[in-house]
């Protein structure tokens, strides 16, 4: 059996340094995909980028980070200014505790999806900033949306470490996957990148490469320029976009025999 590797970049359009970082990911290096923040400030200049681009296009649904709601209101996650609620630590107690709106959180992940449709972009898969769709509150709606929408794929993140954290994770993510058969869709057989999120090294890389198993996985990545200015999340963009843009790198997986994949060339 093959090995194949789609890699996938979060978070394009939530500024112009991510935004640009990720398109030389994808001319320059390794980046096969990106997942697209629809409520980011720099979506809508960049837009036409992405489609241009003719890389693989997936929705990022995002409920925190400060960022407005497309729909205009979802009650219960967003703050006095009308924006989501800037971490997940703050999102999901409430989402847990069933403190929001279900219509209004429906309306708002579908108005995302249709954002981004009708810019020109076929979305091939979803995913999540944070991975809130994990959530048993929130993984139904997605999982219907995909349907509806006709997006084949969802990440499903997996952590390769040990404790809680990582425990609870993937029980989650095993429920996911579960519902995934009853709607028909699909996840990549395996999952790299939630343990390493923003510090994406050359040696983590390696590691990753040398260890991946048969089948399709997908890697989640952060390159990008320094938007340290921006967003407070310690991530190491521009190291990340170094290593993806690498021709060692490269060599290294053609040594190995992978082969870099599209979530449209899977489906």
């Amino acid at each position: 059996m093959t090995r194949g590797l789609i890699v996938n970049a979060d978070d394009f359009g939530l500024c112009r340094e991510i935004s640009t970082g990720i398109l030389r990911a994808y001319s320059d290096g390794i980046v096969t995909a990106a997942s697209v923040v629809v409520n980011g400030r720099y979506f809508r200049e960049s837009v036409h980028l992405l489609k241009d681009s003719g890389i693989d296009t997936g929705i990022h649904l995002t409920l925190t980070g400060g960022e407005k709601p497309v729909s205009g209101n979802v009650p219960g996650l967003v703050d006095n200014a009308g924006r989501f609620l800037r971490s997940y630590r703050e999102v999901i107690p409430r989402i847990l505790l069933g403190r929001f709106d279900r219509g209004a959180l429906e309306r708002e992940l579908s108005a995302q999806i249709v954002l981004l449709r009708d810019s020109g972009s076929t979305i091939s898969h979803i995913d999540s900033h944070q991975h809130l769709h994990l959530l048993p509150g929130i993984r139904g709606m997605v999982m219907r949306l995909a349907q509806k929408f006709g997006i084949p794929w969802i990440r499903v993140p997996q952590s390769h470490r040990a404790g809680v954290r990582s425990l609870a994770v993937n029980l989650l993510a095993r429920g996911l996957k579960q519902g995934l058969q009853r709607y028909s869709l699909s996840s990549t057989d395996a999952f790299i990148g939630f343990d390493q999120g923003g510090h994406m090294g050359e040696a983590g890389l390696s590691d990753v490469l040398g260890h991946l198993a048969d089948g399709v996985t997908e890697l989640m990545v952060h390159p990008g320029y320094d938007a340290s200015a921006i967003y407070d999340w310690g991530y190491a963009w521009e190291d990340e976009l170094r290593v993806l843009t690498s021709g060692a790198v490269r060599r290294l997986i053609e040594d190995r025999g992978i082969t870099l994949k599209t979530f449209r060339e899977i489906a």
